[in-house]
């Protein structure tokens, strides 16, 4: 997994994007899955899902080394979010076919996604974005992909199922850049959105 990018966003915030060339052999063999590892493994059907598994474990292995973090494995809670046993950090994983990205903050909700610019995302945010949302795309496939970026990125940061994408996550221009709310009765929350370049891709941040 040849390292792509490593950055920092602050003191609090690592992120790091390896481009994905590994067969799932290879993969084993880097990471030296453990019986949980073949177990999980052995309930994915698809070659390409697996290979993301795997690939993501060897990421946050390698993030965690350079952090100077003890890994003592990945668990999920009971939402389905990831995070580091035994640690505060808070983690976010993205994956493509070709790349996988990961960020650690010391101590705030994170998120991350990654997407290729394609003209289908037109067609999801007709459904998943209010008004002044499309209004800000305006057609444009750049802002398009990064509305819908950034829409999973909260949904990642923000942890929870039962989450409406368009009456509960907001997105949109502001002073500061690009801002994401989560708006929920029991939950209002205001985050700033970073955006990269990664090639054909654009990765998302919120944080």
């Amino acid at each position: 997994m040849p390292l792509y990018l490593n950055k920092k966003l602050s003191e609090e915030i690592h992120f790091m994007v390896w481009h994905l060339t590994e067969t799932i052999e290879e993969l084993i063999t880097l990471i030296r899955p453990d019986k949980i590892d073949f177990e999980t493994l052995a309930n994915i059907s698809h070659d390409a899902k697996k290979k993301e598994y795997l690939a993501g474990k060897n990421a946050v292995m390698q993030m965690c080394l350079l952090e100077k973090i003890q890994f003592e494995g990945i668990e999920k809670d009971e939402h389905g979010k990831p995070f580091l046993k035994n640690h505060t950090y808070e983690m976010s994983l993205t994956h493509t076919i070709d790349y996988i990205g990961v960020v650690l903050s010391k101590s705030k909700p994170i998120g991350i996604d990654i997407e290729k610019p394609r003209e289908q995302i037109f067609k999801v945010l007709n459904r998943l974005c209010v008004e002044s949302e499309l209004n800000w795309v305006s057609g444009d496939l750049e802002k398009a992909t990064i509305l819908w970026s950034a829409k999973e990125a909260l949904y990642k940061l923000y942890g929870k199922r039962k989450v409406d994408f368009k009456e509960h996550l907001l997105v949109g221009p502001s002073k500061k850049g690009i801002i994401g709310k989560i708006n929920i009765p029991d939950h209002q929350s205001e985050y700033q959105i970073y955006v990269q370049n990664i090639e054909d891709y654009l990765l998302v941040i919120a944080y």
